[in-house]
């Protein structure tokens, strides 16, 4: 079977690592949270006074699964998988986005994750300008007061979370940065499908990105 490319694309709390890891799962094959990517770059640059472009262009960013499929985030050896999802995280991951040389590189990265396999990739600009030429691409949205909700939901059971106030005003601020930033800002793609997911189980959504795929 010929190789292919997903791209998932969407603002912050619309769904996508989930529903692009359950695809991935679906499909058999590759999965890689650019995000991820961004996040790990910023929290080393950040913690070690390091310039964001040096981290970029010298980061080992790793992908690994334990036997019981658990999914583990490695950056430069260093285990950040809980380290990058933390309030903190998602203030620098905003900042080394907006960097272009930092982009450059990364995308590079994310490139080569794709070399002589189909994956499943979800971020802000995947379908835009890492894979502009995709076979499948998908735009999830969500209202800002879902968004905020699941967020809520997801550090309420790691941590004492910031109020549900809070947590939208930072989703409208991400949102603003991701959509007004000069490169790789948050756009649909040309030819993505759009799915507002504010109503929808992660299982519908599933179901439908499913639906579109013919490989």
């Amino acid at each position: 079977m010929e190789n292919f490319v997903v791209t998932i694309d969407g603002p912050a709390g619309a769904g996508k690592s989930t529903v692009a890891r359950r695809v991935a799962e679906a499909l058999g094959v590759f999965y890689l949270d650019t995000g991820a990517m961004y996040r790990s770059v910023g929290l080393l640059a950040a913690r070690d006074g390091r310039d964001p472009v040096d981290v970029a262009r010298t980061l080992r960013f790793e992908i690994i699964y334990s036997e019981s499929g658990e999914k583990r985030i490695l950056a430069d050896g260093e285990d950040v998988t809980l380290k990058i999802r933390t309030p903190e995280a998602d203030k620098e991951v905003s900042r080394v986005a907006a960097i272009r040389e930092v982009r450059k590189h990364l995308i590079e990265k994310q490139r080569f994750f794709a070399r002589g396999r189909s994956i499943v990739l979800e971020g802000r600009d995947t379908g835009s300008v890492v894979f502009p030429d995709a076979r499948f691409k998908f735009y999830l949205d969500a209202s800002v007061e879902e968004r905020a909700r699941r967020r809520y939901d997801q550090l309420v059971q790691k941590t004492a979370p910031p109020s549900l106030e809070e947590i939208e005003a930072d989703i409208i601020r991400r949102d603003t940065a991701d959509k007004n930033r000069p490169w790789g800002a948050l756009t649909v793609p040309d030819q993505a499908h759009v799915v507002d997911t504010t109503n929808l189980t992660i299982e519908e959504v599933v179901e439908e990105i499913l639906s579109h795929i013919k490989t």
